[in-house]
């Protein structure tokens, strides 16, 4: 027996019918991607890894396939988000805009999952943002800084957990992020990104067993 995922299946299905319905050349415009009029293609990018997304079936092709949580974010950059340029700040999730109404599910889905996924093993941290790729920063005591999407920079800020505190952090948005995604996006992009680091960590793991 099939199982369905209607937490991912149904808002899936809702923004490929509005997908479907829109304007490709509209969206390449307002989202800054190259389009091939001709070929009905539109370029995009996640985590460093470039796709080609066909208009009006949706149909992706890129280096490995894609999961629906990031077809779904996808679509929302393409149906809703704008392309603007950093203004060279760096927000926390509650500074974006209704950031405070899901704050909560946030911290612990995104901010406390990475504090407790890498508090206690720093150099596993390191070798996975060597391989994403991602540019080490000064900031905190194990800082990582990524493109989710061309000119959308994350900041993951960790600081180590002792014997008497326990690991923190934190993840920080470039300030455009507020034009290209709504908080609630920014959720799903954060267990993106996370889900992506445990992929990575474990094919590390599996190297180091080697």
């Amino acid at each position: 027996m099939e199982v369905v995922n209607n937490k991912e299946g149904k808002p899936l299905e809702f923004y490929l019918e509005q997908f479907r319905a829109g304007d490709p050349e509209e969206m390449a415009a307002r989202c800054a991607l190259p389009w091939d009029g001709e070929g009905r293609l539109l370029s995009m990018a996640l985590l460093g890894d470039e796709f080609t997304v066909s208009h009006p079936d949706f149909t992706v092709a890129g280096p490995s396939p894609l999961t629906n949580a990031e077809r779904i974010l996808l679509l929302r950059y393409l149906l809703d988000g704008h392309s603007a340029m950093a203004g060279g700040q760096y927000l926390t999730y509650r500074e974006l805009p209704w950031g405070e109404v899901y704050l909560r599910q946030f911290t612990g889905r995104c901010i406390n999952r990475f504090a407790f996924s890498y508090g206690n093993k720093p150099e596993l941290l390191n070798q996975i943002m060597e391989r994403l790729p991602a540019k080490r920063l000064e900031r905190s005591d194990c800082g990582w800084e990524l493109e989710l999407m061309p000119g959308l920079s994350i900041q993951f800020l960790l600081w180590l957990g002792d014997d008497e505190f326990p690991p923190n952090a934190q993840i920080l948005f470039s300030d455009n992020f507020r034009y290209a995604f709504t908080a609630e996006d920014l959720a799903n992009a954060g267990d993106i990104v996370l889900n992506r680091m445990k992929k990575l960590g474990l094919e590390a793991q599996k190297e180091g067993r080697a």
